[in-house]
């Protein structure tokens, strides 16, 4: 079994992206006005499981003292040894701010 299936973050994850597909498939289907909150709305909802997510794996990951992202750093052909823990959490911080900006952004009242 992979390593992602076995992650209790999986769930969420697809939750995320089958709602995301949702909106979009609405959203091309609809071709709603440019004044239509519910794809923002989809699309910010969305973002915000995803970050969920993220925030439940970087506990797993953390808990664990290994994370199951598999990151590989290198440069050149021949491939590196996988990126250390506080890379790995970097990266999941830098993925946090970037979704929680957009869940901001896109769920914010326009006025």
């Amino acid at each position: 079994m992979p390593v992602a299936a076995a992650s209790p973050a999986s769930p969420l994850m697809w939750m995320a992206v089958v709602l995301a597909a949702a909106t979009a498939v609405a959203w091309l289907l609809r071709r709603p006005s440019a004044q239509a909150a519910w794809p923002r709305i989809g699309f910010g909802v969305a973002l915000l499981v995803f970050g969920a997510a993220l925030a439940l794996q970087l506990a797993v990951d953390l808990g664990s003292g290994h994370s199951s992202m598999q990151l590989r750093l290198h440069r050149g052909i021949s491939p590196g040894t996988p990126a250390g823990l506080r890379t790995m959490v970097v990266c999941y911080l830098a993925l946090l701010a970037a979704s929680g900006w957009g869940a901001w952004a896109l769920l914010r009242r326009r006025r």
